[in-house]
């Protein structure tokens, strides 16, 4: 609890009562700016310019490395800079490579619920010592050693009771599979409606370039309004702080969202009347302290107010309280000991231009006004002083999270944010690049490029050199000339050789070494990011034998198949995220057009009426391995070709005996996978009866024969 202060926390009629609150995230919003910069971003904004930076990008954040360090390498005050400017952008090449191999299509979800396990009557009272003793005495009972009817009845109560439990439980296995099923078509409806593959390769992209992809759940609608449904959209992880205390997810506090949006949309948003937010622009001042005379910027460094007047603001969940539990600095004395009503989990949107929260402006009391009592004469009594003070519902809801996330703490935090990393760097909360371990190599190939090209360009150039007493007549000339090849006449009057009158200079040539060095560079860069030749369908030198493919191509595998995991349990995080929101604020006409008016019922009045974590607990969120991935067809054509030696005899004796499915579902799956449609060759219901009268009247026929042979066979034999 902080110290408290009446001038600020005297209730509702009090001005900036919020504004030490402010100023105290501010100071932590700045401190984990600060933090993400030197464990992140100065690695993720190199990796970036090697996706889509231009040559000068290079080349002009190499100058500003080299100015702000004493050791300036290649860019020293001696150093040349190139003419010819060059950059490799092999990020890209790793998007390319990757990024489609990873989220070709949506995936489809699978949901189901969690099994129970069955237990034994004997186990089921194993910690009842009486009715142990009871059923021992079963197998007297059977043999008729005990005649007693107490004992009898007393088994059979003990046996009811053990059906019942059963049945119970059963019954709520199957409740738990029928709304298994209604939230697995919600959620694969939700894949392709919500546009999760435009949003999931975004992030993927990011997470190959920077380490750290995002996706954050929403419910929202369309401007017209209808069924509102769970999506998740793209952030930028350069719009994302956390707690810089953490050195683990797991132990981080709070974390919070930049967002920058029109002034009139953040006031609609916030329900704060119109205008309120005029001149509330957010700003590197605010946070940084740089000169107020310059331009307003963004976090990003982006100016603001180009089309609108923008506001800037920090959506911000804590774990933690709503700001009493930071550290207190000098200037920020005064904190209302109210906020302790809020709880742990806490949403504030804090814009560093306004004195309040804006979800809390000064106006919304924090505690609720007290209950008035009336006495046994009709008159209405003092409330008791004593008592605790109740937190103001509205102040709750307006800084409550989206949905209770943090009660699912177990995946990946809890957070209303879903991370897709590849490489996480231990000690740390900020992921690595896959592009950190080869930065350094990637900036010398640049730096050897470029100036090789100016060396190109140098020794691309023939110089002639000529006496100077016929330099004009020759100068002349040889710039006239057109083609290849150009007379030159020379006067008589010189009575030199021409080899003493003019000759060609040649500049040296390049060492081939230095080319050997690039390629074994980038052989390295290759290495750190995974792109050796086999990605790109080539080799440099053929295989001896199929054993030698088949290892190389396992080799070659383990890292997309390993990012292929990360992917698959991200998008069924972001599964399970949605299903919770829709759970904590759906309702009947967001998921009526889907599932229908019973299936819509179900979920309101069962599946709502269950804990959200229930969501996760009872059910098993997962998405079907490799039904995102792009399919390799040659791979699956092979294995259903032997999967038919197998399968294709006993399919045909289940479809003698009117079984026509495992038949149909193997050419469904060869058909998918060489694109052809294969409902043509499927055995419909009338090819069925078909097929099962031909044989009745083949055996009838074989039948009859083998009578005429039996009684024909007496007659033959006299």
């Amino acid at each position: 609890m902080t110290d408290f202060d009446p001038i600020t926390a005297d209730g509702n009629n009090s001005k900036r009562r919020f504004a030490p609150l402010v100023e105290r995230w501010k100071g932590a919003i700045k401190a984990a700016t600060e933090h993400r910069k030197k464990e992140f971003d100065c690695v993720a904004d190199e990796a970036r310019r090697f996706f889509d930076g231009k040559a000068s990008d290079f080349w002009e954040g190499m100058a500003k490395q080299a100015s702000e360090s004493t050791d300036q390498g290649f860019l020293a005050g001696s150093s040349l800079v190139p003419q010819f400017k060059i950059s490799l952008n092999r990020m890209f090449d790793a998007v390319a490579m990757f990024g489609p191999a990873l989220y070709h299509q949506n995936p489809t979800i699978a949901v189901t619920s969690r099994p129970s396990t069955g237990v034994s009557i004997d186990t089921f009272y194993a910690g009842n010592p009486q009715a142990t003793q009871i059923l021992d005495l079963i197998p007297a009972l059977q043999s008729g050693q005990i005649q007693d009817p107490n004992v009898g009845f007393m088994v059979t109560q003990l046996q009811q009771q053990y059906d019942n439990a059963i049945r119970a439980n059963q019954r709520r296995i199957d409740i738990n599979n029928d709304h298994a099923i209604l939230m697995q078509s919600l959620s694969n409806y939700y894949q392709n409606e919500g546009h999760k593959q435009d949003e999931a390769r975004l992030a993927i992209t990011e997470a190959i370039v920077t380490g750290l992809g995002l996706l954050e759940p929403i419910l929202e609608s369309s401007p017209a309004g209808g069924p509102r449904i769970p999506a998740c959209r793209f952030i930028s992880n350069k719009d994302f702080i956390i707690d810089p205390d953490a050195c683990y997810w797991r132990d981080v506090t709070w974390i919070a969202v930049r967002r920058a949006s029109p002034r009139n949309v953040v006031e609609q948003k916030f329900n704060l009347p119109p205008g309120s937010l005029k001149g509330k622009h957010a700003s590197n001042t605010a946070l940084t302290g740089e000169n107020p005379r310059q331009k307003k910027r963004h976090g990003n460094g982006k100016v603001v107010n180009r089309s609108h007047e923008i506001v800037e603001y920090y959506d911000l969940f804590s774990k933690n309280g709503a700001g009493q539990n930071l550290q207190i600095l000098e200037n920020q004395k005064g904190l209302s000991p109210e906020l302790e009503l809020l709880g742990d989990f806490v949403y504030l949107a804090i814009c560093p231009g306004c004195h309040y929260p804006l979800n809390l402006p000064d106006e919304l009391p924090l505690v609720a006004p007290p209950e008035m009592v009336i006495g046994e004469d009709g008159l209405p009594m003092m409330p008791e002083m004593s008592a605790p003070p109740e937190p103001n519902p509205a102040a709750l809801e307006a800084t409550a999270w989206p949905a209770p996330f943090w009660d699912d703490v177990h995946t990946d935090g809890g957070w209303p944010i879903c991370r897709l990393t590849f490489y996480e760097n231990p000690g740390k909360t900020w992921p690595l690049s896959m592009a950190a371990p080869c930065i350094g190599e990637m900036k010398f190939i640049n730096w050897c490029m470029s100036f090789l090209a100016d060396g190109v360009a140098a020794g691309s150039k023939i110089y002639v050199a000529c006496q100077k007493s016929a330099a004009e007549n020759l100068k002349s000339q040889l710039v006239g000339g057109g083609g290849p090849f150009t007379t030159i006449e020379l006067e008589a009057i010189t009575g030199k050789n021409i080899n003493e009158i003019i000759s060609f200079l040649t500049a040296p040539t390049f060492n081939v070494d230095i080319w050997n060095m690039i390629a074994q560079v980038n052989d390295q860069i290759d290495k750190r990011l995974g792109l050796n030749e086999l990605m790109y369908g080539s080799s440099s030198r053929q295989m001896r034998s199929a054993a030698e493919a088949q290892y190389r191509q396992s080799n070659i595998n383990i890292r997309p198949d390993d990012m292929a995991s990360r992917v698959e349990d991200w998008l069924s995080i972001t599964a399970v995220r949605e299903i919770q929101l829709l759970r904590w604020d759906g309702t009947y006409e967001d998921v009526q057009p889907i599932i229908g008016d019973i299936g819509a019922r179900v979920f309101a009045e069962q599946i709502q009426t269950r804990s959200v974590s229930d969501v996760t607990r009872e059910f098993h969120f997962r998405v079907e391995a490799g039904t995102a991935r792009k399919p390799n067809k040659d791979t699956r054509i092979a294995q259903l070709n032997e999967l038919s030696q197998y399968l294709l005899p006993t399919a045909q004796q289940a479809m003698s005996m009117g079984l026509p499915g495992p038949f149909n579902a193997f050419m469904e799956d060869l058909g998918r996978a060489m694109d052809i449609d294969p409902t043509r060759y499927m055995i419909d219901a009338e090819d069925q009866a078909m097929m099962q009268a031909q044989a009745m009247q083949q055996a009838t026929m074989n039948q009859q024969a083998m009578q005429a042979n039996e009684a024909n066979a007496p007659a033959e034999a006299a």
